[in-house]
């Protein structure tokens, strides 16, 4: 019996420890006073910056039912694009967040593309902030919308 103990506990130390090389991944949430939470995940390689290149993530803000709308926009739905760039690093990295919040009457889609003319487009100013390893960093975007960024090491 207390060999099993001896093994189990060293098989649980040596599973603790994360591989030098292990994937990083940013997980980013977002949502509105209206909305439910969008979350999404990707590997932080894939979002390294490039010359002329931007990483957009589009985030579908769709209001519930139940909700208190405060204002005419509320009531529509938003779709938000950020721009991330990540710089390197592995305990640490800074990302560039940009990006837009547009505003539509109706949700529509053709070739699962989004389609329709923009009501209202809220533009989203540049900010470079610091990420370190599965600690959340929050920014507080117009309209009442709350967007966290995490940099992990934990798959999605």
């Amino acid at each position: 019996m207390t060999g099993l103990a001896v093994l189990c506990l060293s098989l649980m130390g040596c599973s603790a420890v994360p591989s030098e090389n292990s994937a990083q991944y940013l997980r980013t949430e977002m949502q509105s006073p209206v909305s439910g939470a969008t979350i999404i995940t990707v590997t932080a390689d894939s979002l390294m910056k490039q010359d002329n290149t931007h990483n957009a993530i589009l985030y579908a803000l769709r209001p519930m039912p139940g909700k208190a709308f405060t204002s005419e926009l509320d009531r529509k739905f938003a779709a938000a694009t950020m721009y991330i760039d990540l710089s390197p690093g592995e305990k640490s990295r800074t990302a560039e967040i940009s990006g837009e919040i547009n505003y539509y009457d109706h949700e529509r889609y053709v070739n699962a593309r989004l389609v329709g003319d923009s009501i209202r487009t809220i533009p989203i100013a540049p900010k470079t902030i610091p990420l370190t390893l599965n600690k959340p960093f929050s920014i507080n975007l117009p309209q009442g919308i709350h967007y966290s960024v995490m940099l992990t090491d934990s798959q999605p």
